[in-house]
């Protein structure tokens, strides 16, 4: 149903666009303002054509069919020729390039009409006389994005920099060459005559822009190195985006066009402008998609929608690159987008696009070859200076490629000599040459023998790379050997095989005791058993270093695949997988020559930065700081946690990954000893990430509780949905309920992923403060909003968090961990959960009386000294709850040093200030109270029986006292 939809979807789409411009006689502007020509009557036959076809195609009717008539014949040819022509050497575009000019040639000697298919050769000729704009706001956009969505970002970011020298200084460097090969032709009078400087660079750059989809194609089939074809792909993408922006600029001045100052600035304004659409339209997409959970629907759509978006809108709009808008947003959804479509969505993302590209791929080459068939003439003048500029192009890749080879080789990957004939030899010429082409062609202020030159000479370099270059690339790499897998490799897949094989034959005997089948002719059933000595490449030596190099790839990719298995199920973050899947890349680079417990970077992807917990304590931006704490801290825990899984699903896999050659004799002893340092390699990695989860548990247990919370409740939903799919294959509940009860699970699933640890934190401050003296007894509004407004700190073990004598800007109650507090550097007491401090200061608006520091990792709430002004402003009654807190404070630390109090623990201490009573005396007056003792919280009191002055604070034995002033007591029962 979904393949379906995804169908409907994207032909619905080319549909709608080829209608639209075709019914409305709609003609873009131009990729920039730059081409935007006023036609004068004396048109090309090209545009006379064109209107032939629409006033012929519209005759007796109100609408143009030709378009939809087309794209449904292409559709069919094109899955015609996969199916029909799928064990021919010819790449697949190939094949449509030479029917499309099949098409052509037919419609163009009008044979289509004579054997009766009129409307046939109308829909061709419709596709031969295409807008050139067309080709591009249509194709562009999904060929690119779909090709920057499918690579490989660890191995781009990595190419990247030899693929921007190929496609910047590289392309000017082939653009020159190939404009004074052109020039040099015109001065020795073998053609060209009417070309000037700026036609033959305009040329220069259409040429220049790369096509290389059948030798992607060509080199994922045969399994060459993904480095090779990443740098191939990658170099047309970028080569594409700044040939447009070069052919803009000289297109400009040519036709009188060009935008105003300096050229380099305009170059630099139009590429930097489409990475910055693409940016931000990128940024806009993750974070919708951020808020969308399991939806195909709405995760597609929007997807496509920003790639065509970024492309209109940077061309059309901001008059930027729309290639480089759509590469950045590619390369975003690539990366860190890769995490932020769901799961469950992202199979369907991918195979939608794999769709599209097919599809466009199927309609632009049949497309390029109608347009060369019936819109180019050759003379043998036009031959020969065709000729001759095929050799130019491969002359000027060539010196590209020369020039810039040295500093290649040491940049990145690199790029051996091998794989640089391959990217020479590859560099074929497509749809993108022939669109620019035809914006030219139909653009009556250049002449019109150069405009016919410039198709001729483009179409034809179109056909030779695709017929030649195409066709025999694959020579080419067989020749070098780089699809040849290695002997390791090749003994992997041969021992593979055998136990295929092996496994069948035991099914064949289970398969002879089925009284349904017993009856079968086992010798064809045997015939259907893998064959193992069809495999091509047959493994002729080897050591075992090698063995135990390639052992340890293939033990990374599992590890991999772990992580991206517990991120499918929502056990680990997207930016957890994201690092810990860079750093498997990372070790992949190595080729496996080294150890499994060699991880640089892992201590880096655990470790919470110190700077980070620091910057928490600051006065404004403490709060985003301390989210950022949090999130750190939890990221920590997934990563080790999904650490530590994924090494105990190797050590368990480790001996059916091995490779069990016959090595015989001597090396026996060692292929143990090495096969042990393996497993000593995944158990180190083990004990270190079981190492880290303890430590961190111990320094941050509630923060580690919420986390667990968190990931238990994912699970438990997990097995929920994998229990529904059990009862809907049982047939026990129907199509809805189960769509129901899905629903359910997945707003559950979706409101977990919302759920921020500061939430779970919170209930942590709430029970504190249900056990905090005074405070316990707040409103729940009052509570909820101490809680928003209060700052939640974390203290590494060893912090000073507050300095005596400073100001305490508030009060302090402590959630998780214990402080002690110095008086001078003299150990005087500990605070722990649900303590306070800060609160008599407070109280009495005075400095800290101590210095506290955090003996273990310490998480508390700060109340700040506005937020307390806020709080008993809204809820009046706290000011007197606040006073019987710093009240608590006070009186817990002079019981303690108290003889009366001293065989009491801390726990009858806290409960015995719990029950006490706050009184305000007044100035002069005696009061009378019944206790076990009275502390004095703030003023003075005489008591009658010592008639004694005491100052607070202050334990008094009895409780008749007389007041100096405004005093406060709290009285103990």
């Amino acid at each position: 149903m979904k393949r379906l939809l995804i169908l409907s979807t994207i032909l619905a789409l080319n549909l709608n666009l080829g209608f639209a411009i075709q019914k409305e006689h709609v003609k873009n502007d131009s990729i920039k303002s730059q081409t935007e020509a006023v036609h004068s009557t004396n048109m090309t036959s090209v545009n006379e054509n064109q209107g032939e076809v629409t006033e012929s195609s519209h005759e007796g009717h109100g609408l143009n069919l030709a378009p939809f008539l087309f794209i449904v014949l292409s559709l069919f040819i094109g899955t015609a020729t996969r199916h029909l022509f799928s064990k021919v050497p010819l790449p697949y575009t190939i094949i449509l390039l030479i029917i499309g000019l099949t098409l052509g040639i037919l419609t163009r000697f009008d044979i289509m009409q004579t054997i009766g298919l009129d409307m046939v050769g109308q829909a061709v000729q419709w596709a031969g006389n295409i807008d050139p704009h067309l080709i591009l706001y249509l194709f562009l956009p999904t060929l690119i994005f779909e090709a920057a969505y499918a690579l490989h970002i660890h191995t781009f970011k990595k190419s990247l920099a030899n693929a921007l020298i190929l496609a910047v200084p590289g392309i000017l460097v082939a653009i020159a060459i190939t404009a004074f090969a052109l020039l040099l032709i015109k001065s020795l009078g073998i053609g060209l005559n009417e070309w000037t400087f700026l036609l033959a660079f305009l040329f220069g750059t259409i040429i220049s822009a790369t096509d290389p989809v059948a030798v992607v194609a060509i080199l994922k089939e045969v399994g060459a190195s993904k480095r090779l074809s990443t740098i191939t792909e990658s170099e047309s993408m970028l080569n594409d985006g700044t040939a447009i922006v070069i052919f803009m600029t000289i297109f400009g001045l040519i036709t009188g066009e060009a935008a105003g100052g300096n050229a380099f600035v305009n170059f630099l304004r139009v590429s930097l402008g489409g990475v910055l659409v693409g940016a931000v339209i990128g940024w806009g997409i993750l974070s919708w998609l951020k808020k969308v959970f399991n939806d195909a629907l709405i995760e597609i759509t929007v997807v496509i929608g920003a790639a065509y978006l970024s492309f209109y809108l940077a061309e059309s709009v901001l008059h930027v690159s729309g290639v480089i808008a759509v590469v950045t947003l590619g390369i975003s959804m690539a990366g860190p987008g890769k995490t932020k479509v769901s799961p469950e969505v992202t199979h369907f993302l991918h195979e939608f696009w794999e769709l599209a590209a097919f599809i466009a791929n199927t309609l632009i080459f049949i497309i390029v070859g109608v347009v060369i068939a019936q819109q180019v003439n050759y003379t043998i003048s036009d031959l020969k200076v065709l000729l001759l500029v095929y050799i130019t192009i491969h002359i000027a890749r060539l010196g590209t490629i020369y020039v810039f080879y040295p500093l290649m080789r040491r940049i990145g990957y690199g790029i051996a000599f091998k794989d640089s004939i391959v990217l020479w030899w590859g560099g074929l010429r497509g749809a993108v040459a022939l669109a620019l082409t035809l914006i030219v062609a139909i653009d009556s202020r250049i002449p019109l023998e150069p405009r016919n030159q410039l198709l001729s000479l483009t179409a034809g370099i179109v056909i030779l790379t695709s017929l030649i270059n195409a066709t025999t690339v694959r020579w080419l790499i067989d020749k070098f050997g780089l699809s040849k897998i290695g002997d390791i490799k090749a003994g992997l897949m041969m021992q593979s095989l055998q136990q295929i094989r092996l496994s069948g034959e035991k099914e064949i005997e289970k398969l002879k005791e089925n009284r349904y089948m017993s009856g079968a002719d086992w010798d064809k059933v045997s015939s259907f058993l893998i064959d193992v000595d069809s495999v091509e490449e047959k493994p002729q030596h080897f050591n075992l270093e090698d063995t135990i190099a390639e052992t340890r790839k293939r033990l990374l990719q599992k590890e991999k695949e772990s992580y991206w298995r517990q991120f499918s199920m929502g056990m680990l973050s997207s930016e957890g997988v994201n690092l810990l899947s860079d750093q498997i890349d990372a070790l992949l680079d190595y080729g496996g020559k080294i150890p499994l417990s060699t991880r640089q970077n892992i201590e880096n992807i655990w470790t919470t930065p110190k700077t980070i917990a620091k910057l928490q304590n600051l006065p404004l931006v403490g709060r985003i700081w301390k989210r950022k704490f949090l999130n750190r801290l939890a990221l920590s825990y997934d990563c080790a946690r999904t650490f530590v899984a994924a090494q105990e699903e190797n050590q368990k896999s480790l001996s059916s990954l091995i490779i069990g050659f016959s090595i015989g004799g001597a090396e026996s002893s060692k292929e143990t000893e090495l096969l042990s340092a393996l497993e000593d390699e995944l158990n180190e990695n083990r004990i270190t990430g079981q190492t880290f989860l303890r430590n961190l548990r111990e320094k941050y247990p509630d923060i580690c509780r919420s986390i667990e919370t968190l990931l238990a409740s994912r699970s438990l939903l997990n097995q929920q949905e994998e229990m529904l799919e059990r009862l809907k294959k049982q047939g026990r509940l129907e199509p809805d309920e189960v769509e129901r009860i899905q629903a359910y699970i997945h707003a559950s699933m979706k409101q977990l992923i919302d759920t921020s640890l500061k939430e779970n934190t919170e209930l942590k401050v709430a029970a504190a403060l249900r056990n905090t003296p005074g405070l316990k007894n707040l409103s729940k509004d009052a509570q909820q909003f101490l809680i928003s407004k209060g700052l939640l700190k974390i203290y590494p073990e060893g912090s000073v968090i507050a300095k005596q004598g400073s100001e305490p800007d508030g009060i302090f109650i402590i959630i998780n961990g214990t402080a002690n507090y110095y008086e001078s550097d003299t150990l005087t007491g500990v605070k722990e959960i649900s303590d306070v401090f800060g609160a008599y200061e407070w109280l009495l608006s005075s400095r800290l009386r101590y210095t506290f520091t955090a003996e273990t990792p310490v998480t508390l709430i700060k109340i700040n000294t506005s937020t307390i002004k806020l709080l008993t402003s809204k809820f009046p009654e706290t000011k007197r709850l606040l006073t019987l807190c710093a009240s608590a404070d006070i009186a817990l630390e002079l019981l303690k040093q108290n003889e009366k109090f001293s065989e009491l623990s801390i726990r009858k201490l806290r409960t015995l200030i719990r029950n006490a009573e706050l009184f305000e005396l007044s100035r002069g007056e005696k009061h009378l109270f019944s206790g076990s003792a009275c502390i004095l919280v703030k003023g003075q009191a005489i008591t009658d029986e010592q008639d004694t002055l005491f100052t607070a604070p202050a334990i008094l034995d009895e409780c008749n006292l007389r007041s100096k002033g405004d005093a406060l007591a709290l009285i103990l029962p």
